[in-house]
């Protein structure tokens, strides 16, 4: 039985990847959040990064359509979505990192714009746009996540936060703040 923080993330979690509202994840949602996410970097198509993202995308996009997709639609509802999350797909052991963390990656490593294996707070702002979370959620996220407070998250820390977002149910578990209040 999922936690009252899980469906709270599980639901903020399909909100953001329904990017056109549709009430539905479509394989095109995926594709218009990657292109999101290139232009607020200001990264062209032609870009290597442009290209870790479509294909982590892409293989994010197949994953779930397999896993979650029960009644074949090649779409997933917010039920489908969260009943194939908290069944295994989301779960520690249940393909985060085969699935989630290459697309996860290529965001962060997009959002280290200088390379230097950190993400600072105007950093996280510009990918948390994409995201469609507020300056006031992303500072706030990022407060939460700076526990060192000097300013900057590595990488590693980071994977670790969305990490814990997708598949933690520890309400005290610093990464369920990666994407402000859930």
């Amino acid at each position: 039985m999922a936690t009252a923080l899980q469906q709270r993330k599980l639901d903020k979690a399909f909100n953001h990847l329904d990017v056109d509202r549709s009430g539905y994840v479509e394989e095109q949602d995926l594709t218009d959040l990657g292109v999101r996410l290139l232009a607020n970097f200001g990264v062209g198509s032609d870009d290597p990064r442009a290209r870790r993202i479509a294909d982590g995308f892409g293989s994010f996009w197949s994953a779930l359509a397999e896993a979650l997709d029960t009644d074949g639609d090649r779409r997933l509802s917010p039920q489908e979505y969260r009943d194939g999350m908290l069944a295994g797909f989301g779960r520690p052991d249940g393909g985060f990192d085969r699935h989630f963390r290459p697309g996860a990656m290529a965001v962060l490593e997009l959002a280290d714009t200088d390379g230097d294996g950190f993400v600072g707070r105007d950093e996280f702002a510009t990918m948390q746009r994409a995201f469609g979370t507020s300056r006031e959620e992303s500072d706030f996220a990022f407060d939460r996540l700076d526990q060192d407070g000097d300013g900057r998250l590595s990488l590693d820390e980071l994977i670790a936060a969305v990490r814990e977002f997708y598949v933690g149910a520890d309400d005290s578990a610093i990464g369920q703040w990666f994407f402000g209040r859930v």
